[in-house]
């Protein structure tokens, strides 16, 4: 016996109708329904012996097949089963039928069963005439024995014919008054003989039939299609059946039939009844959708599609066109403003629609930059051979549209620009900067232009360049060249401002500033320093005599200047202080201060004469005699050289 994976599966289903079917046959016969067309068992034995076999050890099951209600002329077929229920292989030599209108088909003979095996195989039932037919299956081995017999039962004849609707029940809804609405009802025989339909009547106003002449013959399983029709005469709604005669089990069926007719009306609509373009740049074109539709329950013919005012047209549908209801067609509508500004305009459907003609408003504007370059001739005048100078140029929209730079040309010498980044795009309204440099190759005189080309309509914008180069000069100004800090008692500080100014054409750097004199110093500045041409920085002196007498001293500046070093005298007064001197203090009225001059007199109210200057909110006058009163006030100079008012009287009598 040849095992494998099969006959593993076979044994799990044999194990388990074991236990269901409690039987050694009905497990057997749980083995072989499981399975259609196939050998079940050991298969593959050598030995076809069929010695000592033991009667009827072959069966078939079922033991009884019946064919009931078969039409004649028509056949039926089903499936038995052949089993050796024996220990030994079997050979079937032939399937025998008592009948002739029993046969038995499937397999081939002669065909070995080992023990426990089945097969499958057809018996069929075919009849000339009507009545009932009995026979017997067997099959036979090659031993001469049998196997079990089968009872075979046919009954040959004329069924009882089944006419079926598809539907029982038509309903057509609204219906133009003079128009129509056809809908199918399927007749089917589902029977198993001829149907002979012998009459069809149709009730109710405006309804008719057609597709089925009477009388009429369908055959069993074919079918009919009978075509029902309701055509109202008038407005109203409308009832009626279609009945259906003949000789089926069911001898009259019938379809229940409504619909309402309703008169004809004529609407068209526009969707939507206002086009907005909103800006649209001069020059280009944009498109908006309206749909055309039909809201009415009859069709209408368009004759005129048309749009009226300056930059709109239409498109999309050619007329006449006729619309059918609940249909919709597209118009096109295009707008391209010729200029800038406001534009209007309508599109206007003419039909045979009682609201003819409907229109549309359209709106759009058309929109355009506008370009401005301030400067438009950039001059340079005076710039050192060598030395580059720059200067800013402001491109600004003027226009309605974003206006875009895309390409900028410079043709002449000695020219660049920076900063311009394209494709540049500057809403309407706003600018944008960039700079335009100059760097002489000698002392002459230069020219060039810059072409800018946008989307403006005036494009290319073209800024003139000029410019003269010249040989550079670095001089440097000390302003003032003598400082005299007058007497100042010893202990106290005076406080005087130098300004620096580059008086050449090119940038000067200053390298150092250094002091030379007992009592002074410098603060303010830091070094190195560069001043470009005509710039100017200022640091402050200070004056602090520790001795009595007159002091003197100088403040000199290095740079690259042609007139360097630049020297500044400075002198003073050193004085004892007073046994009692006066201290004087104050509030800033800002904090952008640079320093405080102080103001004396012995008269309240003035006239008063300045006796010193002050970086810090503070003085200490020792130069006053004892016995006398004095009267101060106090101004402000901010970091322009702007001097206050006076400040408030103080009054310091002196013991």
């Amino acid at each position: 016996m040849v095992r494998g994976k099969a006959a593993k599966g076979i044994s799990k289903k044999f194990a388990g109708e074991v236990r269901t079917r409690k039987g050694g046959l009905g497990a057997l016969l749980g083995v072989v329904l499981a399975g259609t067309g196939f050998l079940s068992g050991c298969a593959g034995l050598a030995n076809t012996s069929n010695a000592n076999l033991t009667p009827q050890e072959v069966q078939i099951t079922p033991a009884l097949l019946t064919f009931p209600n078969v039409s004649v002329g028509q056949l039926a077929t089903q499936v038995a089963t052949l089993t050796n229920t024996g220990s030994k292989s079997v050979s079937i030599t032939q399937l025998s039928v008592s009948s002739n209108e029993f046969t038995a088909t499937g397999i081939a003979t002669p065909l070995t069963l080992g023990p426990g095996q089945s097969t499958q195989f057809k018996v069929s039932f075919k009849s000339s005439t009507a009545g009932t037919i009995s026979g017997t299956l067997s099959a036979m081995t090659s031993r001469g024995g049998g196997s079990t017999k089968v009872k075979l039962n046919g009954n040959a004849g004329k069924t009882s014919s089944q006419l079926s609707l598809s539907t029982t029940s038509l309903k057509y809804g609204n219906v133009l008054v003079h128009g129509s609405s056809t809908q199918a009802v399927t007749l089917k025989n589902s029977g198993s003989s001829d149907v002979n339909i012998s009459q069809l009547s149709v009730s109710g106003a405006g309804f008719s039939v057609s597709g089925v002449a009477v009388p009429f013959t369908l055959p069993a399983g074919q079918s009919a299609a009978l075509q029902a029709t309701f055509a109202p005469a008038a407005a109203g709604a409308a009832t009626g059946s279609v009945t259906i005669a003949s000789d089926a089990q069911t001898t009259s069926s019938s379809v229940a039939l409504s619909g309402t007719g309703v008169n004809a009306t004529y609407t068209m609509l526009l969707n939507p009844t206002s086009v907005t373009f909103g800006n649209l740049n001069v020059g280009s074109s944009a498109t908006q959708t309206v749909q055309l539709s039909n809201t009415g329950n009859a069709s209408f013919t368009v004759t005129q599609v048309s749009a009226a005012g300056v930059g709109v047209s239409v498109s999309g549908l050619p007329v006449p066109t006729t619309i059918a209801p609940s249909q919709s067609v597209p118009l096109t509508v295009t707008f391209a403003p010729p200029g800038a500004g406001s534009y209007a305009g309508s599109l206007s459907v003419v039909s045979n629609a009682t609201n003819s003609p409907a229109t549309v408003s359209l709106s759009g504007k058309g929109v355009q930059p506008a370009i401005s370059a301030i400067p438009s001739v950039v001059a340079f005048t005076n710039v050192s051979v060598g030395v580059t100078n720059t200067q800013t140029v402001n491109l600004t929209n003027l226009g309605t549209a974003n206006l875009t730079v895309s390409q900028a040309s410079l043709v002449g010498a000695g020219f660049s620009y920076s900063g311009l980044s394209l494709p540049l795009t500057i809403l309407p309204g706003g600018s944008s900067t960039f700079t335009v440099g100059f760097k002489p190759s000698s002392a002459s005189s230069f020219l060039a232009s810059l072409s800018l080309i946008s989307n403006a309509p005036t494009s290319p914008l073209t800024v003139s360049l000029s410019g003269t180069g010249v040989f550079p000069s670095l001089t440097i100004s000390a302003s003032p060249t003598t400082l005299s800090f007058g007497t100042v008692s010893t202990g106290s500080i005076a406080t005087q401002n130098v300004t620096l100014t580059n008086t050449g054409n090119s940038a000067v750097s200053i390298s150092q500033v250094s002091v030379a004199g007992s009592s002074f110093s410098a603060t303010g500045i830091t070094v190195p320093l560069s001043l470009a041409a005509g710039q100017s920085t200022s640091f402050s002196v200070i004056f602090a005599p520790t001795t009595t007498g007159s002091l003197s001293g100088t403040i000199t500046s290095l740079s690259n200047a042609s007139n360097s070093p630049t020297t500044i005298k400075v002198s003073g007064l050193g004085a004892s202080s007073a046994p009692h001197p006066v201290s004087l203090s104050w509030t800033p009225s800002t904090i952008t201060y640079v320093s405080f001059n102080i103001f004396r007199s012995s008269i309240s109210g003035g006239p008063y004469a300045q006796i010193n200057s002050s970086l810090t909110p503070s003085y200490a006058d020792t130069s006053v005699t004892s016995g006398q009163t004095y009267y101060y006030v106090v101004t402000e100079v901010d970091s322009s050289g702007a001097e206050s008012t006076y400040s408030n009287e103080a009054a310091a009598p002196i013991p």
